[in-house]
């Protein structure tokens, strides 16, 4: 039996797609054989049946320095030697990076799963505005870009010299992983523009579809009203493109009445027609989707294989989003191709919105039918589980 011994330092249900895409993981790999044990700072994650679980503060550190050093000298303590020792594989689906030499000493392979892009920008983060390949001096500047419309925080700021330096080192880390996981084309295409060594061993899965949307032949639920309701999920994020929303929004209410769905929004100054839910379960997230006329993906970073737009699709809610990362992959040869735009065009985005808004409900359900046909046979839970079981070693 293949052990596998997993180190993230997030584990559903904290955190977001990359955390849930783990989760998912991991339940088919213990499903079909595989020893799992999982290390992560969260101290309550949610758990799969058979699958080991270690809580360490080690991984809880918010500060990618101080993670990082504690990461190895977490390398260094007898119980995580013991643990790589019983185990066959090292998997790696945030950042564990430092962990990558010390597996290689001891002859076990390394598989890191990408959810962003921390192997090519020091953020993690590639903007829609950016070169494909970028200069170390370009990339500090989009790293105090960042800092300063993203987080926001002196002290990381000031330590941006050191934790460069940290993330130059982690590309000779990564470098010596035996397998990179994108999750779509266009990450991968990033990924060995920037870093050419790691081409052949670049394979290219999906991310599992969560099992509430495995079963594409139930009836589509849908209850739109009249009142249009939109629905926008990347809470407060300048990256999610929540800036964005606002002005869309005031020039959109002045031709239809309209509601706008939002979670995990901290803004005090929302209008009255801003609907904010923030501690909803992921369930009724979900749930959100059965009276939205559209999902406003406003997102101004290439995310690799946006979640959002997954359920988006499979649940028949048509997806009106930036051109960005891997949204033209999902949505090629579908409706939801029509209703793209221009990251950063708030007008283009207006006008997409308009011409949904414009339709018979009749005409958007039927939409939402094709679109969920679309993806239920591009995210195929049976094809995306043997490429996964393929990539850990198992015919």
């Amino acid at each position: 039996m293949t052990a596998v011994l997993t180190v993230s330092e997030l584990f559903w249900p904290e955190g977001g797609g990359a955390e849930l895409a783990t989760y998912l993981t991991l339940q088919i790999l213990a499903k079909h054989g595989f020893s799992v044990t999982v290390v992560t700072g969260t101290k309550n994650p949610v758990k799969i049946p058979s699958v080991k679980y270690y809580t360490t503060p080690m991984l809880r550190s918010a500060n990618r320095l101080n993670r990082w050093t504690l990461m190895e000298v977490l390398s260094t303590t007898a119980f995580f030697k013991q643990l790589l020792k019983s185990h066959d594989i090292l998997y790696i689906p945030q950042a564990a990076y430092p962990l990558i030499p010390v597996a290689k000493r001891m002859g076990r392979r390394v598989i890191v799963h990408l959810h962003n892009y921390m192997p090519i920008r020091y953020t993690g983060v590639k903007y829609f505005f950016e070169p494909d390949v970028v200069d170390h001096t370009y990339e500090i500047k989009l790293a105090f870009f960042h800092e300063r419309h993203v987080q926001k925080s002196l002290l990381r700021t000031l330590l941006m010299p050191l934790s460069y330096l940290a993330y130059i080192r982690s590309k000779g880390w990564i470098a010596q992983a035996d397998k990179i996981i994108c999750v779509s084309h266009r990450q991968a295409e990033l990924v060995t523009k920037n870093m050419p060594q790691l081409r052949n061993k670049v394979d290219v899965i999906y991310n599992p579809p969560p099992p509430e949307f495995t079963n594409t032949d139930l009836p589509l639920k849908k209850r739109l009203s009249d009142e249009k309701v939109l629905l926008y999920l990347g809470g407060s994020s300048y990256i999610k493109g929540f800036h964005l929303i606002h002005k869309a929004f005031n020039k959109i209410s002045k031709k239809y009445k309209v509601k706008l769905v939002m979670t995990k929004v901290y803004d005090r100054k929302l209008p009255h027609s801003f609907v904010v839910y923030s501690d909803l379960s992921y369930k009724e997230v979900i749930n959100l989707y059965s009276e939205a006329y559209a999902l406003l993906f406003p997102s101004i970073w290439e995310e690799p294989l946006p979640y959002v737009l997954v359920e988006s699709m499979l649940t028949g809610t048509i997806p009106i989003a930036t051109r960005v990362g891997g949204v033209p992959e999902i949505t090629k040869g579908t409706p939801a191709e029509h209703y793209t735009f221009t990251p950063g065009d708030v007008d283009d985005m207006v006008d997409k919105i308009d011409t949904l808004l414009a339709q018979p409900k009749e005409h958007i359900i039927d939409i939402g039918l094709k679109l969920r046909k679309h993806a239920s046979k591009l995210f195929n839970i049976d094809q995306i589980r043997d490429k996964l079981l393929s990539a850990f070693g198992r015919s």
